[in-house]
């Protein structure tokens, strides 16, 4: 049975919302393709256009804003420098 989330605030109140399953061992869980998926099948669905929600596999909790910050480190970890640091410090300055 495929899992669809219409309930997160930022998908844009799609019905075609697919849900990622985020386990214990950090394997990410794709319920529409029942397959597996990694940081850059998310990194690429996110290009594409693609609407999904991250849950905790064993608390059901939305932790999709914790994935898309993660896919963004990765990215600037692999050179692709697109956030300049007084950007980040702005941001980092909302928090408190």
């Amino acid at each position: 049975m495929v899992e669809k989330s219409s309930n997160s605030d930022d998908t844009d109140g799609a019905d075609d919302t697919i849900v990622i399953k985020k386990y214990a061992n950090r394997r990410l869980y794709n319920t529409a393709t029942s397959s597996y998926v990694t940081l850059d099948t998310l990194c690429t669905m996110v290009k594409d256009g693609q609407n999904f929600v991250v849950q905790d596999a064993k608390s059901g909790n939305d932790i999709t804003r914790s994935v898309l910050t993660q896919i963004i480190f990765e990215e600037e970890s692999k050179g692709q420098n697109l956030l300049p640091i007084s950007f980040l410090r702005q941001l980092i300055g909302f928090y408190g």
